[in-house]
């Protein structure tokens, strides 16, 4: 058995919040995957508004406590790349997502065993010092990009856990 570390379990918690409130307000078409590969690899049907949200952990700063001592506070930045079928339900998936995520979410330590997670304990709360949002323009007709391409976000998260390592 084995346990992920702190960025995975930011990330991991994270996913599991996302998944949560999209199955409770019924968006059935939208999946959350935790590598770039896999989002972007995953099929958008235009005709079925299906969806893609990417998150990943991306950088960390670790800030000292005080002057001489070695006890850090954490700052994680997460981003969520969304991968949508069209601008109203890129703009909506975005609104969505802000608006669940603002007031900060469960984090959970995870024990897995191989890469099967076993168990997971709620252990705080993750806090969003900032949220960042901005369309992704890749100065070309979207007709020239592919699906993912055409209709993506990018949503950049400063998370805390408020404790001292």
């Amino acid at each position: 058995m084995g346990f992920y570390r702190t960025s995975r379990c930011l990330e991991a918690s994270i996913i599991d919040e996302i998944k949560a409130q999209l199955l409770a307000e019924n968006w059935t078409n939208v999946a959350v995957e935790k590598t770039f590969a896999r989002a972007y690899s995953m099929q958008l049907d235009e005709n079925k508004n299906s969806a893609v949200i990417c998150v990943r952990a991306s950088d960390t700063n670790r800030k000292k406590v005080e002057i001489g001592t070695d006890k850090l506070v954490r700052s994680e930045l997460v981003l969520l790349d969304v991968f949508a079928t069209s601008d109203g339900q890129r703009l909506d998936l975005v609104d969505f997502i802000i608006d669940k995520l603002k007031s900060g979410v469960p984090y959970f330590e995870y024990e897995t065993n191989k890469s099967t997670i076993i168990n997971k304990t709620q252990n705080g709360r993750i806090r969003f010092l900032n949220i960042e949002d901005k369309p992704v323009n890749f100065n070309t007709d979207k007709s020239n990009l592919e699906v993912q391409d055409r209709y993506r976000h990018l949503i950049s998260l400063t998370c805390s856990l408020g404790k001292v390592e």
